[in-house]
């Protein structure tokens, strides 16, 4: 019965581990993504309340004040949305999956972070090998076919 509580006590603290550097790497990987825009940020997971906070340091913000709360970022230049998808795509690099979808992932993004955001999605899905989808209602021309990215486009729907 010992040798049990050993090993149990063992796998504990292999699991305690490994979730300290989940939680690093995540945070690892969102400042990685975030930092195409300049921004930086910190992710916390608390397994104990089973809370995720994200803070984020905003490069015009000459205060260098956290934003502890997303709904505080600016919507008009797609703060929030590329925010998010830098955090989509963090928790992506940590997992395995043969295809990935994302549907309208820009809608809020202004122009710039939209082209940011295309170039990060497709650099991300070529380097990992997998296949994605990308669902928008915005011009994709900047996107350049080849090998491993291909297009389709439909038709406008009509009225």
């Amino acid at each position: 019965m010992l040798s049990c509580e050993k090993l149990l006590d063992l796998r504990w603290n292999k699991f305690q581990r490994n979730a300290g550097l989940l939680k690093r790497q995540l945070t690892w990987l969102f400042n990685e993504h975030l930092g195409k825009k300049g921004i930086s940020g910190f992710t916390n997971v608390d397994y104990q309340s089973k809370v995720l906070s994200i803070e984020l340091t905003m490069p015009q913000d000459a205060s260098h004040d956290t934003i502890r709360d997303t709904r505080g970022l600016s919507g008009t230049w797609g703060e929030r949305s590329f925010s998010t998808l830098c955090f989509a795509l963090a928790l992506h690099g940590m997992t395995e999956a043969p295809f990935r979808a994302m549907d309208e992932f820009d809608v809020f993004m202004d122009a710039v972070s939209r082209k940011i955001s295309l170039d990060t999605l497709v650099d991300f899905a070529v380097a990992h090998g997998s296949q994605w989808i990308f669902i928008t209602p915005h011009d994709i021309s900047m996107v350049k076919p080849g090998d491993r990215v291909k297009k389709q486009q439909l038709a406008a729907p009509r009225d």
